[in-house]
């Protein structure tokens, strides 16, 4: 089956498509009001060395960030822990995190995202992260008594103060439901279409067949009374059934059954005398033979 074989099916059975196409705008639409869309904020915080760990009269700590990157590793494993994110997410329920080395600087640089499904909900909880930061870092060091003065501090290096609409998942939702029940109704309605085309296929072989077989001989084919020919030559009734030389009937002879033959025969017969004077001189006379 080509396309063009597809397509007109598909128009012969738009009880089906149509009802689908309804269904299938019905269901994205339904999918697009459900899914709401995210909104995301972004910070970013560094790792600055104590004053204890650069050369002295140093005044700049961002040119001594080269032995810092194991410690912001540290700092992003204990934030990405449930015990990490535990206030957060009760607190704001449906809200996705991720915690991270930020992939495109080589330093200690952690990227906090934040996706959630109001704006309020976003601020509220990339602040909560931005803080939980800091006091990560600050209880590992005290875990590990280290001295006030070269202990590493955390700075913000930026934080959204506005919301980034994320419309990729109310897209993707909307044209998975869309598409799914419009594919769904395309298959239904093809294959009631090809169903019923072989339905109507086979109907035709087996009529075609039965017309092919011959019709078997039939010994006697009874005919009704009133269908019968008539009989052409009819049995005379001057013949009589007992004699044993029956003749068939001069065409010339009257009919009996017809009174205007009685009368001529009637005719004929007044002319003759049936006297035995009148039989013995009509009767031809017989020689006599003298031995």
């Amino acid at each position: 089956m080509n396309t063009a074989d597809t397509l007109r099916g598909l128009v012969r059975r738009w009880y089906i498509v149509v009802p689908g196409i309804l269904l299938a705008v019905a269901a994205a639409v339904g999918a697009f009001a459900v899914v709401h869309p995210g909104y995301q904020r972004t910070a970013s915080q560094v790792l600055l060395p104590g004053e204890g760990t650069v050369p002295p009269g140093a005044t700049n700590p961002f040119l001594f960030l080269g032995g810092l990157t194991q410690a912001a590793d540290l700092v992003v494993q204990v934030m990405k822990s449930d015990q990490g994110l535990a206030a957060v997410s009760a607190e704001y329920p449906g809200t996705t995190v991720v915690v991270q080395r930020d992939p495109t600087t080589s330093g200690p640089v952690i990227q906090i995202v934040v996706t959630a499904k109001s704006d309020a909900a976003a601020a509220g909880a990339l602040s909560a992260l931005v803080e939980k930061s800091d006091e990560v870092l600050t209880r590992l060091q005290t875990e590990q008594h280290v001295d006030a003065k070269d202990r590493m501090t955390i700075s913000t290096l930026t934080q959204d103060t506005s919301s980034t609409l994320q419309q990729k998942t109310r897209i993707l939702m909307t044209a998975g439901a869309g598409l799914t029940v419009l594919i769904l109704t395309l298959v239904v309605a093809s294959l009631v279409d090809g169903l019923s085309r072989r339905h109507r296929r086979s109907r035709k072989r087996s009529a075609r067949r039965t017309a092919e077989v011959p019709e078997p001989a039939r010994l006697f084919d009874p005919v009704a009374p009133d269908d019968r020919a008539p009989v052409d030559d009819p049995e005379p009734l001057d013949r009589d059934p007992h004699d044993p030389n029956p003749r068939d009937p001069d065409p010339h002879d009257p009919d009996p059954r017809d009174p205007a033959g009685d009368a001529a025969v009637d005719e004929d017969l007044e002319g003759i005398d049936d006297s035995p004077d009148a039989t013995r001189l009509t009767r031809p006379a017989t020689a006599s033979r003298v031995p």
